[in-house]
């Protein structure tokens, strides 16, 4: 990162969490902790009004605990959505996943409530923790912003073609997931929870049908989507290109996606590349 975006950084940087993020923070954890607790407890206790007090109390005493301890640690979130390592927040929670069903397909003895408690653990904590991922990167961005000089702003969506791909995939894991989740609550057939993992794929997607809104500044990029901003340095890019229905702006990693703005939803599209073409070189 620039020395640019990296002063920046200092002194909010070294700010403590505040309370709507360290409650966000508090019930990840909860939701990855808690779930243990109570099968733990289940072993001891199998009268399901005692295992359900026990799991609020659970989720209400380590939240408060984890929430304070992050709520005490300077610069915390900033740093935290600095790094692309933050998306472990997000694959943690299958942990659960595939140590529950693992377990049932090798037989091994679980009590009745680890399946729907690996639901809980796996459905929220996926959840919070791209909620968690959101406010950290914002809390990032927003620190480097701070004293960033801003030169074009844009608003677009995902090409055409691009969209409707993704709505018809979205539509479908959908629809998966549904029929899983009437086949275990309407029929009680087991199965059914292996299909309504297909929300996890559709989730994501939901993404690509929304706007974006692109700034330039001298700090870097910044990509902000309806819950999220994210500024990334310019020698993170290599190039950009111009194509017939998209303004495509390209990684310096392969392995990551390009950004890609419909040409249709730019107002000024000579204004915007204008802009681009000083920070990139424009690709062939």
């Amino acid at each position: 990162m620039p020395a640019r975006a990296e002063a920046a950084l200092c002194p909010e940087s070294a700010e403590r969490p505040d309370h709507e993020y360290a409650f966000v923070a508090g019930l990840y954890v909860a939701a990855l902790v808690v779930p243990a607790l109570v099968i733990a407890l289940s072993r001891v206790f199998a009268d399901a009004a005692v295992l359900y007090i026990g799991f609020l109390v659970a989720v209400t005493g380590v939240t408060a605990v984890a929430g304070w301890v992050i709520s005490k640690i300077p610069g915390f979130a900033v740093r935290l959505g600095q790094h692309d390592t933050v998306w472990v927040l997000v694959a943690l929670p299958f942990g659960w996943f595939g140590g529950v069903f693992g377990a049932e397909e090798v037989h091994i003895d679980l009590p009745a409530v680890a399946v729907p408690l690996a639901v809980f653990a796996t459905a929220g904590g996926m959840l919070l923790g791209v909620i968690l991922v959101a406010m950290s990167r914002t809390r990032h961005a927003d620190a480097i912003l701070e004293r960033a000089t801003e030169f074009a702003e844009w608003e677009a969506r995902w090409p055409r073609r691009w969209r409707r791909v993704a709505g018809g995939v979205m539509i479908f894991a959908f629809t998966v997931s549904t029929v899983g989740f009437l086949a275990v609550f309407g029929f009680g057939l087991e199965w059914g929870w292996r299909l309504y993992y297909a929300l996890f794929i559709a989730i994501p997607l939901m993404n690509l049908l929304n706007p974006r809104t692109f700034r330039v500044t001298d700090a870097g990029l910044v990509v902000e989507h309806p819950l999220q901003r994210q500024v990334r340095p310019w020698s993170a890019f290599s190039n950009y290109e111009l194509t017939a229905d998209a303004l495509v702006i390209r990684p310096a990693a392969w392995w990551r996606p390009a950004h890609r703005c419909g040409r249709e939803d730019i107002e000024d599209v000579g204004a915007v590349v204008g802009a681009v073409d000083e920070w990139l070189p424009r690709g062939r």
